[in-house]
């Protein structure tokens, strides 16, 4: 099963521009490391998940399918109505903290009715898990939907795809305008006396 399939609101497109967005953000906290200046790997946690957040956040503000619920350091983030988290670590080893469910993620489920969410499980957690290396550069991302601790769903976010289509192709006075017919013809070249040939 794939996370369409879960939920429609869930679409490809959706979840890699999320990848894409919290690659972003760590990427930013990586450039700006720098031990000389007491840069450790708990400052390059807490710059990338700052990072990562405003990423999210500055994309809501264009795409109508993506919600901020929680702006706290709880984050909680919405994809067309499906409450969503990030956490790093591996997608089949999600930690306590991880699998806490907030009010606003309990409260946003209970508006699906039956018919529009496949339960999997009472209560769903939908959250991204971001796989690092040592220096902490994202090795992967996946989208991961939990039954309590365990995944019954993970897809790997293809990270070196492109998003098709992140905003409108088309807006009200984009058709162009009529231009005049340019004047075509050879350039008249000045001589050394002042006239032209």
């Amino acid at each position: 099963m794939t996370p369409w399939e879960h939920h429609a609101a869930l679409t490809r497109e959706r979840l890699i521009t999320i990848g894409k967005l919290i690659e972003r953000g760590r990427n930013h906290a990586l450039d700006r490391y720098d031990p000389a200046i007491g840069c450790t790997g708990w400052t390059i946690g807490c710059e990338a998940f700052s990072f990562q957040k405003h990423q999210i956040e500055t994309a809501a503000e264009d795409l109508d399918w993506l919600e901020i619920l929680d702006p706290s350091m709880q984050f909680i983030f919405s994809i067309g109505g499906v409450p969503v988290r990030f956490y790093r670590g591996e997608p089949d080893e999600p930690n306590a903290r991880t699998l806490k469910q907030s009010f606003s993620e309990l409260h946003e489920l209970s508006l699906f009715g039956p018919e529009e969410l496949i339960k999997l499980a009472p209560e769903p957690i939908y959250r991204f898990a971001i796989e690092t290396d040592l220096d902490g550069a994202i090795t992967a991302i996946s989208f991961v939907v939990l039954d309590g601790a365990a995944p019954v769903l993970t897809w790997p976010v293809p990270l070196d795809e492109a998003v098709t289509k992140v905003s409108p192709l088309w807006v009200p006075g984009s058709e162009g305008v009529d231009l005049p017919a340019p004047s075509v013809g050879i350039a008249a070249r000045k001589k050394k006396d002042g006239t032209t040939e």
